[in-house]
């Protein structure tokens, strides 16, 4: 959570300026601007191509300076003063992509990307929770992501097929499979989930279902540091486009650490099993009930599924 010490403005005056403490051959500054109020000024030797008119950051000012003397500036004024905590998690985000980047072109890119994320940020009015059941089940799917579909189609298609916002596709949608992912808590048994009819159902060839027994504990593994390692998957095999894309469906799925409230999990997977969902596979489909039914919901027990149980050499086989 930020708190006061954290304000880098305190015991600023007007039209002042205070170089941020960080390691950058880029040039940052906290600022106050002639009316008062709080800025962070980034400032590189590089032409900066951001359009301003194209990212509108609810509450802040973005103003690009090109009069300097072979530098080029970036400011954002925040407008109400009042909000200085959310604009402090900004500027500290955008620092860390700032330090980032040797190379100017490259750091303003990211830059570039990282305020499109802001935008739909800052398009919600206040910070927001998100359950350990959401958080659950983002892991998993990010988990899944990593571990199981990069590995077998490549980072692009991974990204792609990822549907978990989607409350009505399943969480990957192949080419020729879909998968579903779900979770459960290790201490509750081996039972899981099904929202409707439809999340094991599909006129696709393959159908899997891959599941993942977790235990909150702070020796685990967070959200935030899953999606940092995809992000590296991304920055080393994928595209830019890739990346925007991901960062979109994160927001999608309701998770920007800036403006969760409570401290985030970690978790500890226990156990994870891939099953193939084949027509004697115990599931309801749309086939199975009466039209007038348009919505149904069922537990699993997957201690007696074992026999549609299949290893990751044979998945997406």
């Amino acid at each position: 959570m930020t708190t006061m010490h954290n304000r880098p403005w305190i015991g600023m005056e007007r039209l002042s300026k205070r170089r941020v403490d960080a390691h950058t051959p880029h040039n940052l500054f906290w600022i106050i601007d002639p009316h008062g109020s709080y800025g962070l000024r980034i400032q590189t030797n590089t032409s900066i191509d951001i359009k301003e008119e194209k990212i509108k950051l609810k509450g802040i000012q973005l103003i690009r300076d090109e009069t300097g003397s072979n530098t080029t500036d970036l400011f954002l004024i925040l407008q109400n003063n009042e909000d200085w905590e959310i604009f402090y998690s900004l500027c500290d985000d955008l620092i860390r992509v700032v330090l980032e980047y040797f190379d100017g072109k490259e750091m303003i890119n990211a830059i570039e990307l990282r305020l499109k994320r802001w935008q739909q940020l800052l398009m919600q009015d206040k910070r927001s929770s998100f359950s350990i059941e959401q958080q659950m089940g983002l892991f998993s799917e990010l988990l899944c992501l990593k571990n199981l579909v990069v590995p077998k189609v490549g980072i692009h298609q991974a990204i792609t097929a990822w549907n978990g916002p989607s409350l009505d596709k399943q969480d990957f949608l192949l080419d020729d499979a879909v998968l579903e992912v779900k979770s459960y808590r290790t201490s509750k048994g081996d039972t899981v989930s099904i929202s409707s009819m439809k999340q094991l159902y599909s006129d696709k060839n393959s159908i899997y279902l891959a599941v993942y027994a977790l235990t909150a504990s702070k020796n685990g593994n967070s959200i935030e540091e899953l999606s940092n390692d995809i992000r590296q998957l991304i920055t080393d095999n994928g595209t830019s486009n890739d990346l925007d894309l991901f960062e979109s469906k994160l927001l999608a799925y309701g998770f920007a650490p800036e403006i969760i409230n409570e401290e985030l999990n970690n978790f500890i997977v226990d156990n994870q099993r891939i099953f193939s969902v084949t027509d004697a596979f115990p599931r309801i489909t749309p086939h199975d009930v009466k039209d007038p039914i348009v919505s149904i919901s069922y537990s699993i027990d997957l201690s007696k599924c074992l026999e549609f149980e299949t290893s990751l050499e044979n998945f997406l086989k």
